[in-house]
C-alpha cells in the first residue's frame, strides 16, 4: 500500500462501470487521494451501463466517498481547451490543488482503412492525443505554479509500441502519440520535479472494445457477448500468464506511479500486459 494521504488526484474518462477510470478512482481514493472524476458527460452512454441504472461518475464519486475521502464530478470535453480549463480551475476552487493527473480518457472505433474517415482519424487524435496534452498542459501550469511538483500519468496502450492490423489505425497512431508526448513531457517538467510516464496495458475486459464485438458477431453470425468471450479466450491464450489483465492491475500501476516511491522514475512507458510482446 502507498500513503497518498492529502493528495488530489483528477483521472480523466472515468464514468465507465467496467473502465479504467472508475478502477484508478477506487484505488487512489484507497490510497488516501481526493479525487476529481471527470468524464465527457455525466451520464452514461452504454446501453448495458443505462440499463443497470449507473450514473457514471456521479456513481463513481459516490463510491469515493464512501471511502472517506472527498470526491467531484465533471463533466468536461477534453478536446476543448476551454473546458478543461474550466475543469481545472474547478479542481482549485474546491479541492485546493492538483497533485496527481491520470489521463485516462480514450476512444477506440473499428474501421478497415479502406472505410476509415475522416470524422473517425480526427476524432482518435483529438481525444487519445489532443486532449491528453490539453490536460496535461493545465494541470503542469498549476504544479509548475505551486512550486511542490507533481504526477502524470498517460494510459497508453499495447498499440503504442507495436503496429495493429486489426482495424484500429488511427487509435493505434494516436497511442503511439502518447509515448513521445510522455517523454516529451517527462523531459521539460523535470526541473519543476513534475514526473511523467505512461501505463501501456494489452486487453483487458472492460467494455471499450463493444464495436469491434459487434463488427466480429455480424459477419460470424453470433451475439456480441459470445464474440467477446471468443476474443478474450483467443488473446489470453498467446499471453504468457495465460490470463487478461483488469482494470485493477492497470490501477495498481497507476497507484504506484503516483506514489513517492516512483520518484526515480520518468519518461517511461510501462507495459501491463502479462508478457504479450515482451521484447516491445
Amino acid at each position: 500500500m502507498y500513503d497518498l494521504s492529502g493528495k488530489v488526484a483528477i483521472v480523466t474518462g472515468a464514468g465507465g462501470v467496467k473502465g479504467f477510470g472508475r478502477a484508478i478512482a477506487r484505488r487512489l481514493a484507497k490510497e488516501g487521494t481526493d479525487v476529481v472524476v471527470v468524464d465527457r458527460t455525466r451520464c452514461p452512454v452504454r446501453a448495458e451501463e443505462i440499463a443497470d441504472n449507473w450514473e457514471g461518475i456521479d456513481s463513481v464519486a459516490s463510491e469515493i466517498k464512501a471511502l472517506g475521502r472527498q470526491a467531484l464530478a465533471i463533466a468536461c470535453d477534453i478536446t476543448k481547451s476551454k473546458e478543461v480549463d474550466q475543469m481545472i480551475n474547478e479542481t482549485i476552487t474546491r479541492l485546493g490543488k492538483v497533485d496527481i493527473l491520470v489521463n485516462n480518457a480514450g476512444i477506440k472505433i473499428n474501421r478497415s482503412v479502406l472505410e476509415l474517415t475522416d470524422e473517425i482519424w480526427n476524432i482518435h487524435l483529438a481525444v487519445n492525443l489532443t486532449g491528453m496534452f490539453y490536460c496535461s498542459r493545465a494541470a503542469a501550469r498549476e504544479m509548475v505554479k505551486r512550486g511542490k511538483g507533481g504526477k502524470i500519468i498517460n494510459i497508453g496502450s499495447l498499440w503504442s509500441k507495436v503496429g495493429s492490423g486489426n482495424q484500429d489505425i488511427p487509435y493505434c497512431v494516436s497511442k503511439f502519440g502518447v509515448v513521445g508526448l510522455t517523454q516529451s513531457l517527462a523531459l521539460e517538467l523535470a526541473p519543476h520535479n513534475i514526473i511523467v510516464n505512461a501505463v501501456c496495458p494489452a486487453l483487458t475486459d472492460t467494455g471499450f472494445n463493444t464495436e469491434l464485438f459487434k463488427s466480429r458477431a455480424q459477419s460470424q453470425g453470433i451475439t456480441p457477448q459470445e464474440a467477446s468471450r471468443r476474443m478474450h479466450e483467443g488473446v489470453a491464450a498467446t499471453f504468457p500468464l495465460r490470463r487478461l489483465g483488469t482494470a485493477e492491475d492497470v490501477a495498481n500501476m497507476v497507484a504506484f506511479l503516483a506514489s513517492d516511491q516512483s520518484d526515480f522514475i520518468t519518461g517511461q512507458s510501462i507495459n501491463v500486459n502479462g508478457g504479450a510482446f515482451t521484447a516491445h
